[in-house]
C-alpha cells in the first residue's frame, strides 16, 4: 500500500523531469567577494552528475563563480505559457559548482553533452581560452507548480518531495 508521500512522489517526479528536460537555459545568481549578487543565463546539459555549463570569464558571472562559489539554478516556465504571472512555475536549486579542468575526460563528457544540445557552437566555444566548464552540483531545492503548490526537492534525483505546507495567510484586517 503506499502511502500519501509515495503518491505525491509518484505523480511528481515525472512532472518535474519533464519540466526541465524542457529548458535549454538555466537562470544563475552568484555572488561577488563583496557580495554583490548578479542574475543572469546561460545553456546547459544535465548528465547525472550535474548541469554542465560553459561560460567565459569576461561575464561576470563566470568571474564570480572562480571566486566565490556560491550560486543558486533556476528554470522558470515563460512568462506567455502561465496562467498568472504571480505563480509561474518554476525550479530552483542551490547547487555546488565545480570547474571541469580542460582536456581531462570529464571535459569532453561535458562538452560532448552540451555539443548534443547546441550543436557545433559549442566546439568553437570550447576552444576559446576564456571560456570554462562548469559542472553545477545541484543540492536542494524547490519546485512551484503554482499558488500554494511548493514542494522541496533534494538535489536532482528528486527522491525527497515534500509538500511544503505553511501557506499563505491573509493581513489582519483593521478594526
Amino acid at each position: 500500500m503506499f502511502n500519501k508521500q509515495e503518491r505525491l512522489q509518484g505523480r511528481l517526479e515525472p512532472e518535474i523531469r519533464e519540466f526541465r528536460d524542457a529548458s535549454q537555459t538555466l537562470v544563475l545568481a552568484t555572488v561577488d567577494n563583496a557580495g554583490t549578487p548578479n542574475v543572469s543565463y546561460a545553456p546547459f546539459a544535465l548528465l547525472e552528475d550535474g548541469y554542465y555549463i560553459l561560460i567565459s570569464e569576461m561575464a561576470r558571472h563566470t568571474k564570480n563563480l572562480l571566486n566565490n562559489p556560491k550560486i543558486s539554478l533556476m528554470m522558470v516556465a515563460d512568462e506567455q505559457d502561465s496562467r498568472t504571472l504571480f505563480a509561474r512555475k518554476r525550479l530552483t536549486f542551490d547547487a555546488r559548482p565545480e570547474r571541469v579542468t580542460r582536456d581531462t575526460p570529464a571535459w569532453q563528457v561535458g562538452i560532448d553533452a552540451l555539443r548534443a544540445r547546441f550543436d557545433e557552437t559549442v566546439d568553437g566555444l570550447s576552444q576559446l581560452e576564456d571560456f570554462h566548464l562548469f559542472r553545477l552540483v545541484p543540492l536542494k531545492g524547490l519546485f512551484v507548480k503554482g499558488f500554494g503548490q511548493a514542494f522541496a526537492v533534494s538535489g536532482d534525483d528528486l527522491v525527497d518531495v515534500l509538500h511544503l505546507t505553511d501557506g499563505h495567510r491573509s493581513v489582519a484586517s483593521a478594526s
